[in-house]
């Protein structure tokens, strides 16, 4: 029942610019190596995972040519695997200042925008990736998995159906779909449905959260249901930044997973530059929020 690091599960579709291999003659008894052969030899090196290395020949290519462009790139390629996003971003900057009409690039700035929790900024960053290609899956794919982490499950929402639309698909799109099934009034059950958990088969009990992936991703049949403990201080992790305790899910032709009356919810949101941090408990299918907080972030 449990599953890995969402953050880690979700690098592992994120979008990664493929830096083309250009190789140039050899010519080693040369006194001196062009931009292009130092940037081959990065290339090379980086595919050897030599990635120290590769940054070194990266250097050195700039030094002969400042607007070697796919040297830049290969740079902003590396320190994101090494998780430096802060000299990833500075190097991808660097590319968009040559060559600003790349939309992939844009989307691999907006990624590590977003590791760098300077929201705003990313939304940006898609943006501008959308007005230079409306037609790119991977750019919806991004944004789908980036806003789904934020527990912006609308926006989430909307980029997994536009990915759909280029005749592709994201798993977590089936996570967004359950969500807004609970924080949504127009893809809630009918608030006068009156079902009770008891009358369901209960298949699972948790009472540990810290050995528990997301709810989200649990599956059962029609007519069962599984219940949890929890407290505010311990709570389960229902799906990125949606807390829950002291509940019952139930699984119904009407949705999956629907959380039924009493169950205590905590949901931060972050969109552009804010925070929003609502606790309450479900009613009637709803939110009944007993406190909501907004916090604006630093960028």
């Amino acid at each position: 029942m449990q599953c890995g690091s969402a953050r880690t599960v979700f690098r592992s579709i994120l979008v990664v610019l493929l830096v083309a291999c250009l190789v140039p003659d050899a010519y080693a008894d040369a006194p001196a190596n062009t931009a292009q052969e130092l940037y081959a030899k990065a290339q090379a090196s980086w595919e050897k995972g030599e990635w120290e290395n590769a940054l070194n020949l990266c250097d050195g290519a700039l030094k002969v040519n400042k607007r070697h462009k796919e040297a830049w790139l290969l740079k902003g390629q590396i320190f994101w695997q090494m998780k430096n996003h802060k000299m990833a971003l500075s190097a991808f900057d660097e590319y968009l200042r040559i060559d600003p009409k790349n939309a992939s690039v844009w989307v691999n700035r907006a990624a590590n925008l977003f590791d760098l929790e300077r929201y705003k900024e990313m939304q940006e960053s898609f943006q501008k990736a959308q007005e230079i290609d409306p037609n790119y899956p991977p750019l919806y794919k991004t944004m789908g998995v980036n806003y789904l982490l934020m527990g912006n499950f609308e926006e989430a929402h909307k980029a997994f159906q536009k990915l759909e639309q280029f005749g592709e698909t994201s798993v977590y799109s089936h996570w967004t779909g359950r969500m807004l099934r609970i924080i949504s009034e127009n893809h809630a059950p009918p608030a006068n449905w009156i079902v009770n958990p008891d009358s369901y088969q209960m298949v699972l009990e948790i009472t540990d959260s810290s050995k528990t992936g997301y709810l989200v991703n649990l599956s059962s049949t029609v007519g069962t249901s599984i219940r949890f403990t929890g407290s505010a201080d311990a709570p389960f992790r229902y799906a990125p930044n949606f807390e829950v305790w002291n509940g019952t899910m139930i699984f119904d032709r009407k949705g999956e997973g629907l959380l039924t009356n009493g169950t205590f919810f905590r949901y931060t949101k972050i969109a552009g530059d804010t925070k929003t941090i609502e606790e309450g408990q479900i009613n009637n299918w709803r939110l009944d929020l007993s406190t909501k907080k907004c916090y604006l972030l630093g960028q």
